[in-house]
């Protein structure tokens, strides 16, 4: 997701949230189904305890690149932390053009999410890398 702060926010920003909240779920499922397996298998004492602890291993550790991949996608829908905040509206008093977008966030009904605010402090590193 490429944020500009030059340009007017998004306003649809939370499109995608929900599908990336419901495979995150679903991986996740796959994980704890894994782990269940694998525990059925000790308690059990199979005569087929070999193939019940590869499906085990197999469903716990496939998903989980992709889980911690969708997992970084939904860290940039977070709501940002105090010390965030704070610095976002710093950077807010010494830049107008984040007062201005951070404006535009408000007039929109919400708040800055992490990703916003990642992007109007690199613009304002950017901005005073420039000056010197």
């Amino acid at each position: 997701m490429k944020i500009s702060i030059l340009d007017t926010p998004q306003e649809d920003i939370f499109k995608d949230r929900c599908k990336y909240i419901f495979i995150f779920i679903a991986l996740l499922t796959l994980s704890c189904f894994g782990l269940f397996l694998g525990g059925y298998a000790i308690i059990a004492k199979t005569s087929y305890y070999s193939q019940l602890e590869k499906w085990s291993l197999i469903f716990f550790f496939a998903p989980t690149p992709f889980t911690t991949y969708i997992g970084e996608k939904l860290q940039k829908y977070k709501k940002l932390t105090p010390p965030q905040r704070e610095e976002l509206a710093a950077l807010s008093q010494q830049y107008p053009e984040v007062k201005v977008y951070c404006d535009l966030v408000s007039k929109a009904g919400r708040q800055p999410i992490r990703v916003e605010y990642r992007a109007c402090k690199t613009w304002a590193e950017e901005a005073s890398r420039q000056a010197q």
